[in-house]
């Protein structure tokens, strides 16, 4: 019977199917790096949830076929060793659409009417409710520009103009005539999509080409009076440049679930009342879990297997 590693609790219920012919070590809570990296060795699948898998580790998988990781991102894996090394690895890219779609909107309208701070105020016994203030941004109307028009690109896009916003987008790979028409979105080179929008949202993974892509420089572009939405990956957005600009008032408002050393989060963000920050949590719905929890495991089971699951991010080892 072949074995399955899993670095962290997860429901029972994700398990069952699978319980018959396969053999399961998963902890109370979680594991270690280092202990996943002791018991590595005699496991031919590695389940990440909310742990990595390096060179080291993946050199101690003498069994292992497919590393899966608990997220549509992958950068906690080093996948291009993986893949000289022929272990597969396998993300969750369907299952998370939905609600990271939904997380990424909450934060753009929480953002423009400044629901978190006025939230903050009540709490604090302050009862700001101005007559008249260009403090907020009204949403209909506006243009969002959305940086990454893949699944959960197009799944903001449609639900930001159910909001009556208009959308643009800027893709490194730009999407065919027949598409842009089915969601009634523009492309734009990204200069003249930071020049134009009046929310940025970024939907784009985090390779070496797109590291602290938004910085100093790009937040000067962007319009004035414009927010700031990332729910992709926080390597992303220089977040000292990003804290100055808040500052400074180059852009308005900003909202984030994901930072560059989680957990922690730079301290000059945290002192900033226009900035909404949320923990990773924009997958975090029972049903949206555990959808990325069985579509992970789908795809282990299937390279074990020997079959080639859609959700293989280095199929050529397949």
């Amino acid at each position: 019977m072949k074995k399955i590693l899993v670095s962290q609790c997860v429901p029972e219920e994700c398990l069952v199917p699978f319980r018959n012919h396969y053999e399961f070590t998963m902890p109370k809570t979680k594991f270690t790096y280092e202990e996943v990296l002791e018991k590595i060795a005699e496991y031919n699948a590695y389940f990440i949830v909310g742990n990595r898998a390096d060179k080291k580790l993946l050199d101690a998988g003498k069994k292992l076929k497919v590393v899966a990781n608990f997220g549509v991102g992958y950068d906690n894996i080093d996948w291009q060793y993986a893949t000289e090394k022929g272990i597969a690895v396998v993300n969750t890219p369907n299952k998370v659409t939905e609600a990271t779609a939904e997380h990424a909107v909450v934060l753009i309208a929480s953002s423009m009417r400044g629901v978190a701070r006025y939230d903050r105020e009540v709490r604090a016994g302050i009862w700001n409710a101005p007559m008249f203030s260009d403090i907020d941004t009204e949403i209909a109307g506006r243009t969002l520009g959305i940086i990454g028009f893949g699944r959960i690109g197009k799944t903001v896009c449609q639900k930001a103009q159910g909001l009556g916003m208009n959308v643009v987008y800027y893709d490194k790979f730009r999407a065919s005539e027949e598409i842009e028409k089915e969601y009634g979105v523009e492309y734009y080179p990204f200069d003249k999509v930071l020049e134009i929008s009046d929310c940025i949202t970024l939907h784009m993974p985090a390779i070496p080409q797109n590291y602290k892509l938004f910085e100093k420089g790009v937040f000067k572009k962007m319009k004035k009076g414009a927010y700031l939405v990332n729910t992709a990956r926080g390597s992303i957005v220089d977040e000292i440049a990003l804290a100055e600009a808040l500052k400074t008032g180059t852009i308005k408002g900003a909202g984030l679930d994901v930072f560059e050393n989680e957990p922690e989060v730079n301290p000059e963000l945290l002192k900033l009342d226009n900035v909404i920050l949320t923990p990773h949590i924009a997958s975090c719905t029972m049903k949206a879990r555990l959808g990325m929890a069985h579509e992970a495991l789908d795809g282990i089971v299937g390279v074990l297997e020997g079959r080639k699951p859609s959700n293989v991010v280095n199929s050529p080892v397949l």
